[in-house]
C-alpha cells in the first residue's frame, strides 16, 4: 500500500518512442502516477498512442500522461497534431477568444492521443527584458490580461478534460538567470509580488484550473528563512499557494534534474524538502537512477514517519480527483471545432504580426520603387523542436515565400548565430544601397555578432527591414527610426506570417503585449 501511494506522487521521465524491458522493470518497479512525454519520446501521434497504451497496459494502475504542449517555443509535437504559436503571440492579437479556441482545439488533439495533462499554461508576468527562461512564454506585462489570457487558455483546455497546470508559482517573470542551470534569486517585494506575479494565479485558481507547477526561484521577500528556492518552501507552497489561496488542486515541482536544484541537492534531499513544502507531484524527467532514487528516498522517509502519513493520504486524494476530473470527458467530434485548428494556428499567427516601428514607411515594400531584396536569415538548425523547412538553401522557407511575394530580384545570405566580423563583411554588400535589406535576427541580447551586424546593415543599406524573430525584446537593440517587426516565435506560420506582412499580401494587427523601455 505505502510503495503504491508513493509511485503515485511521482511524474518521471522515460527513454525512447517505444518500452524497452529496461523501461517496463523501471515502471513496474515504481510505479508512477503520471509519466511525462518529451520529444524524444514522439515519432508520430500514432506511435504515440501506442506508447501510451503500452505504458497504461503493463501498470495496475494507470499514470497519468503528461506533456509540455505549451505552443510557440516550448512544444513536444512538432507535426501529427496542429502547431500553435505561443503566449506571446496570443497576447499581441489581444483575443482571448483566440486563447479560448486555442486551448480547446490543442487540447481536444491531445486528449485524442491519450494525453491527460497538458502542463500549461505559463502565467508568469513578464517584467524584465532579459528572462531567458520565459520571454516569449509569457502573454505579456500587465497581470490582469495575462490572467485573462490565461483563463481563457485554461477554460479551451479543461472544457474537453485535459487537466492544465497553471505555471511558475509564485512567479518567475522578474527572474534574469534560467533555472535549468542554476538558481535565480528575484529580488522585489511582497507588495509587487501580490500586484503583478501572484495575482493571474489568484485568478487561475478562480477558473478552476486543476494544477499549478512551482518554481526553483529563491523569493526573499516570500520566504525569508534562508536561501532556497520557492520549490522547498513551505511559506510559499504550503502556506500561501495551499492555504491562503485555498488551493485545493494538485501542485507539481518543476523538474528536479534542473541545474537550479541539482547543483545545490542530492535527489533524496531535493524530493524530501519538495514534499515537506507541500507537493502533491514530484517532477524527475530524464534520470533513471536518481528516480530509483527519489522512490526509495520516499519509501524510507514515510516508513520512517519523516514525512506524514496525513498528508500522503491528503496528496494521493488529490491526483485521484484529478484522474477523475480527467474521465469524465471524452474526445470532441472534430467537426465541433469551429475554426479548424490548422486555420485557427494560421489565424493567430497572422494577426499577431506586430509592427514595432516604422517612421520611413518601409513596410509594406513596394514593387515600384524597390528593384531588388536582400535577405540576411540566421542559422537555426540547433533550435530544438523545428519543423520542416529551415534549410539553409534557395529552399528555406523564407527565401521562397520572399520569392513568391516579390517578382523582382531577391538574394538571401546566412549567418551563424553569432556571426564573426569577417562573416559579417562577406554577406553584408554595401553595393546595393538603394535595395532592401531585410534582416531576420535570433537573440541578438545573447550574441555580440547579430549586435555588429545590425549596425552593420545601417551603415550600408539606406532601407534596412530588422525582422525580430523569436524574442520581441531584441527591440531594445534597434532605433525608434529603425523599420522593425516581430512575429513572437520562429514557428512555420509565423515566418510565412511575417512575410505577408512585410510585402503587404496583409495588413499587420498585433499589439506589443509590454511597454516598450524609456531610452
Amino acid at each position: 500500500m505505502l510503495k503504491a501511494q508513493v509511485g503515485q506522487r511521482l511524474m518521471i521521465g522515460i527513454k525512447g518512442t517505444h518500452l524497452d524491458t529496461e523501461t517496463e522493470k523501471h515502471l513496474q518497479e515504481i510505479k508512477p502516477g503520471s509519466v511525462i512525454l518529451f520529444k524524444r519520446n514522439i515519432s508520430s501521434a500514432q506511435q504515440v498512442r501506442d506508447l501510451i497504451s503500452q505504458i497504461k497496459g503493463i501498470l495496475p494502475t494507470p499514470p497519468l500522461i503528461a506533456i509540455d504542449q505549451e505552443g510557440g517555443r516550448v512544444i513536444r509535437f512538432t507535426s501529427g497534431i496542429t502547431v500553435f504559436p505561443g503566449n506571446m503571440a496570443l497576447g499581441a492579437t489581444g483575443s482571448t477568444d483566440l486563447a479560448y479556441k486555442q486551448g480547446l482545439a490543442s487540447a481536444s488533439q491531445l486528449k485524442a492521443i491519450g494525453i491527460d495533462i497538458n502542463l500549461a499554461p505559463v502565467v508568469d508576468v513578464i517584467t524584465t527584458y532579459h528572462n531567458p527562461g520565459i520571454t516569449i512564454r509569457s502573454f505579456g506585462d500587465d497581470p490582469y490580461k495575462v490572467a485573462d489570457f490565461a483563463g481563457a487558455l485554461i477554460e479551451g483546455t479543461q472544457q474537453v478534460g485535459i487537466a492544465a497546470a497553471a505555471k511558475h508559482f509564485p512567479g518567475k517573470g522578474a527572474a534574469e538567470v534560467d533555472a535549468h542551470f542554476d538558481l535565480p534569486t528575484i529580488s522585489i517585494s511582497k507588495e509587487l509580488f501580490e500586484e503583478f506575479h501572484l495575482y493571474p494565479f489568484k485568478q487561475a485558481i478562480l477558473n478552476g484550473v486543476q494544477g499549478i507547477m512551482t518554481t526553483h526561484v529563491h523569493c526573499p521577500s516570500l520566504d525569508s528563512q534562508g536561501i532556497h528556492p520557492a520549490t522547498f518552501s513551505p511559506s510559499i507552497v504550503k502556506e500561501l499557494l495551499r492555504t491562503h489561496y485555498k488551493f485545493d488542486g494538485v501542485i507539481f515541482s518543476d523538474d528536479l534534474e534542473m541545474g537550479a536544484i541539482a547543483k545545490h541537492y542530492p535527489i533524496e534531499d531535493a524530493c524530501h524538502r519538495a514534499t515537506v513544502a507541500g507537493h502533491d507531484m514530484l517532477l524527475i524527467c530524464s534520470n533513471y537512477e536518481l528516480q530509483r532514487k527519489a522512490f526509495t528516498g520516499l519509501l524510507k522517509d514515510y516508513s520512517s514517519s519523516r514525512l506524514s502519513g496525513d498528508e500522503l493520504d491528503e496528496s494521493v486524494r488529490r491526483i485521484n480527483t484529478m484522474k477523475n476530473f480527467i474521465s469524465t470527458k471524452g474526445v470532441p467530434d472534430k467537426a465541433s471545432l469551429t475554426p479548424n485548428p490548422e486555420d485557427l494556428a494560421q489565424q493567430i499567427a497572422l494577426e499577431a504580426v506586430t509592427v514595432i516601428s516604422d517612421s520611413r514607411s518601409l513596410i509594406p515594400v513596394s514593387t515600384q520603387k524597390t528593384e531588388a531584396v536582400h535577405l540576411l536569415i540566421p542559422d537555426l538548425s540547433d533550435t530544438p523542436a523545428l519543423e520542416e523547412g529551415y534549410t539553409l538553401s534557395g529552399e528555406h522557407l523564407l527565401v521562397k515565400e520572399c520569392m513568391q511575394c516579390f517578382p523582382k530580384k531577391v538574394t538571401f545570405n546566412f549567418f551563424p548565430q553569432n556571426p564573426e566580423s569577417p562573416e559579417i563583411e562577406q554577406i553584408v554588400h554595401p553595393a546595393g544601397k538603394q535595395d532592401t535589406c531585410i534582416l531576420f535576427i535570433s537573440n541578438v541580447q545573447g550574441n555580440q555578432g547579430q549586435k555588429n551586424l545590425i549596425k552593420k546593415v545601417r551603415q550600408c543599406y539606406d532601407n534596412a527591414i530588422f525582422v525580430l524573430l523569436d524574442n520581441p525584446f531584441d527591440c531594445e537593440y534597434t532605433d525608434a527610426q529603425d523599420t522593425c517587426l516581430t512575429s513572437y516565435g520562429l514557428r512555420k506560420r509565423q515566418l510565412l506570417s511575417l512575410v505577408k506582412i512585410i510585402f503587404g499580401k496583409a495588413q499587420p494587427q498585433g499589439r506589443l503585449p509590454f511597454r516598450i523601455k524609456d531610452g
